[in-house]
């Protein structure tokens, strides 16, 4: 009879033995939910650098966008004033060669000369005008992005 006993006393397990199992396993259900609430944050981090990555390109792809137009539109315009400038020239060869007088021929010249230094002088004005705008309007979605990277750096990690 004290073999059944002993055998059933081994097989029934004690109080203590159950706490230690169940503290085991609560232990084991914190790590675990540790773990998943870390790689849950993490996600969540992930997320957010991807998202602010995309931004960070579309700002790329508009200032990218804002440079082609603008460097069109100077384009442009110095082509218009070359074709400007050739057909003053050739007016300005024929007034040339149709003067009568030496006077003549200087005060034309003077007045040509004087003509286009003014006209060298405001069309670098405004072609100094137009590049500026350009770069404060490329630069306009970067330095937005430029804010979003300092915010996002700056503030506190929870």
């Amino acid at each position: 009879m004290s073999t059944v006993k002993t055998a059933k006393a081994a097989t029934t397990p004690s109080a203590n033995g159950v706490k230690q199992i169940e503290e085991a396993v609560a232990v084991h259900k914190e790590a675990i939910e540790s773990v998943v609430n870390a790689g849950s944050a993490a996600f969540k981090g992930y997320e957010d650098i991807l998202q602010f990555n995309r931004d960070n390109v579309d700002a790329l792809v508009k200032s990218g966008g804002i440079v082609a137009r603008g460097m069109q539109d100077l384009s442009r315009s110095f082509v218009s004033l070359t074709q400007e400038s050739i057909d003053e020239s050739v007016a300005a060869g024929k007034a040339l060669f149709g003067a009568k007088t030496f006077k003549e021929v200087m005060d034309l010249s003077t007045s040509m000369a004087k003509s286009n230094f003014d006209k060298l002088v405001a069309e670098g004005t405004r072609f100094g005008q137009l590049s500026a705008k350009l770069a404060e309007e490329a630069f306009a979605p970067l330095n937005g992005r430029i804010d979003a990277a300092v915010q996002q750096f700056t503030r506190p990690m929870l």
